[in-house]
């Protein structure tokens, strides 16, 4: 026999080999869970449900600055919208005194009688995607009409006893028979909890003399759903229907967006054929999802990777085709201006884009920092500038 020879009895198999395969795929198994726990859908939306209706007291927090006795509920109208999938979204216009319904009768009491053929009877361009609008009262209406135009409930935040500031903004390009002469604000609001967090900014766009319609993105509120980069489109170009429906022209509307909700506000001005509004307003903007990814993640990872929203203001911001106010706080630790705001307005035509930085603010609290009047005047002088 040839000792030299290799032995041909089988080896005995590496324990340490499949301890390391074993390894390998515990590593790739749990990378990948860790990675979708990173993905940045459930960071994006922090939405709080409502079971009950909107203005619960016992859902405002005091931080909010949710004053309460500022807007008559009779000027507060509930609203359904239907949403990505036939979801159900739920928003408030808020008209200024003397405006109309929408049906284009003025309001002298909430009266809901269903006006929807009234509504398909307006012009193409104003009742654009009105099929997407549901007009009709109750079971769809968040409150019940006794909530709405009956006596005030003491407990609701809701009240009926300050009028609103004499200081309006009008101007021959501001006459909307249907808005009621005043300017319209579209309010997209920021990713967390629901239109009761937001009502402050509400109140305060009223006092300056804006109509407002504000609404919660799919699975806000009592909104159906799941937020998403897709719903949230499609809530935001349902809430620029409704407006439309009720005869408001696109050159009276304003688009307002406040952190998240400048995603929203971007994609109606840039992506939406034939739609030219007013202006638009961005407080705290984000840049794009990517910027966001690397602000919030330890491992730095592309944005892309981690959502699939197409949330890119830095591509849309030369595209928005009108007056732009870039407001932002220059403590913001949440959407930190110089990979944020400075951004965009780096990416801006800066003969039609305005820049204010607001000391002291952060995230939250710019019209807090800067005094309400000061800020209802910043928003009332752009709106009303050429």
């Amino acid at each position: 026999m040839n000792k030299n020879a290799p032995s041909r009895k089988p080896h005995a198999p590496n324990s340490d080999t499949g301890v390391r395969r074993i390894c390998v795929i515990c590593v790739i198994c749990g990378c990948s869970l860790f990675l979708s726990c990173l993905r940045l859908d459930s960071f994006l939306f922090d939405p709080i449900r409502l079971e009950g209706d909107y203005f619960d007291p016992a859902d405002i927090d005091t931080s909010w600055h949710v004053r309460g006795n500022v807007i008559p509920d009779s000027l507060v109208e509930p609203e359904t919208l239907i949403g990505l999938s036939g979801n159900k979204v739920y928003g408030f216009f808020v008209r200024q005194p003397g405006g109309t319904d929408v049906c284009g009768r003025i309001r002298k009491s909430t009266d809901y009688t269903d006006c929807t053929d009234e509504i398909r009877g307006l012009s193409a361009e104003s009742a654009k995607s009105v099929e997407s609008v549901d007009i009709a009262p109750a079971p769809h209406r968040i409150q019940s009409v006794e909530s709405v135009d009956m006596a005030p409930d003491p407990h609701r935040i809701l009240s009926v006893d300050t009028a609103p500031d004499p200081h309006r903004i009008q101007s021959a390009e501001s006459v909307d028979s249907a808005s009621g002469n005043h300017f319209t604000v579209i309010y997209n609001h920021g990713r967390g909890e629901n239109i009761n967090r937001y009502w402050g900014r509400v109140e305060l766009l009223w006092e300056a003399g804006f109509n407002v319609f504000i609404y919660d993105y799919e699975g806000y509120g009592k909104s159906e759903g799941t937020p998403s980069g897709a719903a949230c489109y499609a809530d935001a170009e349902a809430a620029l229907s409704y407006v439309r429906a009720r005869g408001i022209a696109d050159s009276t509307i304003v688009l307002y967006a406040w952190s998240l909700g400048s995603f929203m506000a971007c994609h109606l001005a840039a992506d939406i054929d034939g739609f030219k509004p007013r202006c638009i307003i961005l407080e705290n903007p984000m840049a794009s999802m990517s910027t966001l990814a690397r602000e919030n993640t330890v491992l730095g990872i592309p944005g892309s990777f981690l959502v699939d929203a197409d949330f890119d203001n830095e591509v849309r911001m030369p595209k928005l085709g009108c007056r732009t106010l870039i407001i932002y706080g220059k403590e913001d630790d949440t959407a930190v201006p110089e990979r944020n705001a400075l951004v965009l307005w780096d990416k801006a035509d800066h003969s039609t884009t305005e820049l204010r930085a607001v000391d002291g603010a952060k995230h939250s609290d710019v019209p807090e920092t800067m005094g309400y009047d000061e800020y209802k005047q910043v928003v009332e002088d752009f709106v009303a500038g050429d």
